[in-house]
């Protein structure tokens, strides 16, 4: 299932976002796994490195001028977790993602499918 969000998976809406937010986990391993991999060329992961540096930046400026959203009932409550997860960590990632070799990350993908 986490091989189809990444190659055929051509959900829209918000069905798309609930198997972004069931794939998390596997999201940053698949991430950290590309990031420490000597095959993928140093200048795709100074891609991950600057894109979440400047995740960083927003993040400070979200901690001294936070979009409080507590008016919603539910979402209130999860707003700095999605605002962290999604905004700051999966633009860079999934950045970086795409830029690397289909075959290695296809490699990633499948191993993390087998819990290796």
């Amino acid at each position: 299932m986490f091989n189809s969000f990444f190659y055929g998976g051509k959900s829209r809406g918000p069905f798309r976002f609930l198997r972004l937010l069931l794939h998390l986990p596997n999201f940053v391993r698949l991430t950290w796994r590309l990031f420490m991999d000597a095959r993928v060329p140093i200048y795709r992961k100074a891609i991950l490195i600057l894109t979440e540096s400047l995740a960083i930046l927003f993040a400070i400026a979200y901690l001294v001028n936070p979009l409080d959203l507590d008016f919603l009932p539910v979402f209130g409550r999860i707003d700095d977790l999605l605002i962290g997860a999604f905004v700051i960590l999966v633009p860079g990632a999934w950045l970086f993602i795409r830029l690397c070799p289909e075959d290695i990350v296809r490699e990633h993908v499948d191993r993390i499918s087998r819990k290796e």
